[in-house]
């Protein structure tokens, strides 16, 4: 058995514990006992150069390298719901969260379906997509259309995803975008932060490092509650995934 699968067999047997992490914000319990997020924090309709985007609260990045044993058990988690890219390492029978980064995700909401639809591609812990090229994007340009021309768009690297059939999509920066993050405005790639696409690049991505991108009504996973809560980790956004924004 894999480290990842031992991860994966791990993370839905083991968390049966109840209650909140301190940090999470007072609100309706979720299935698994934290507490989703009060209604100060929600996602906010807005105007990204005279194109309609989604906006939500920043969180502060976490990155803990030092914890990290052995790169190749890496593995990423995004919620498409509370709008975080995850950085975990299966070490041995246990899950160990190495970072945490705010994220942008395409402007709709659902599973890609076709090019220019505007979504993001998501997928399960049983059939992960793959990052299987790196590549230095410093002097990639796009044209969003919104009058800006042609512009530098990606920051340091593009990390290259095989989502299962769908091309172009990738873990990018957000070079004359950093706005944008967190939020939903892209046309189907996830946005970090500059400087956090730097370190996620420098501590911990490899070509063939499993991808999980969960789809918007997806909670915690049993193994991502047992390490926030072994970790006592504090965040922001914990969304009710049955409260969406009114568009």
């Amino acid at each position: 058995m894999t480290v990842f699968a031992s991860c994966l067999l791990f993370g839905l047997s083991n968390c049966g514990a109840k209650g909140s992490t301190e940090g999470d914000k007072p609100g309706k319990p979720s299935p698994d006992g934290f507490v989703y997020s009060g209604d100060d924090i929600q996602e906010k309709v807005v105007d990204d150069h005279g194109i309609k985007a989604i906006r939500i609260d920043r969180d502060e990045r976490i990155s803990h390298p030092e914890l990290m044993k052995n790169r190749e058990n890496c593995f990423i988690v995004m919620s498409k719901k509370d709008y975080y890219l995850y950085v975990y390492e299966a070490q041995g029978t246990d899950t160990v969260m190495l970072a945490r980064y705010d994220c942008c995700f395409a402007l709709n909401k659902g599973q890609k379906e076709a090019e220019g639809d505007m979504r993001t591609p998501h997928c399960t812990m049983d059939d992960p997509f793959i990052i299987t090229e790196i590549k230095d994007a410093s002097t990639w340009e796009h044209d969003f259309g919104d009058g800006r021309g042609s512009i530098l768009s990606y920051g340091a690297y593009f990390h290259r995803l095989d989502t299962h059939g769908h091309k172009g999509i990738g873990i990018h920066g957000s070079t004359n975008n950093e706005e944008s993050v967190p939020g939903r405005a892209s046309e189907g790639c996830i946005r970090l932060l500059d400087a956090d696409i730097i370190d996620l690049h420098d501590k911990y991505t490899f070509v063939g490092m499993k991808v999980i991108i969960k789809a918007e009504d997806v909670d915690d996973l049993p193994f991502e509650v047992n390490a926030m809560r072994k970790q006592s980790i504090q965040r922001k956004r914990h969304l009710d995934p049955n409260k969406i924004v009114d568009e």
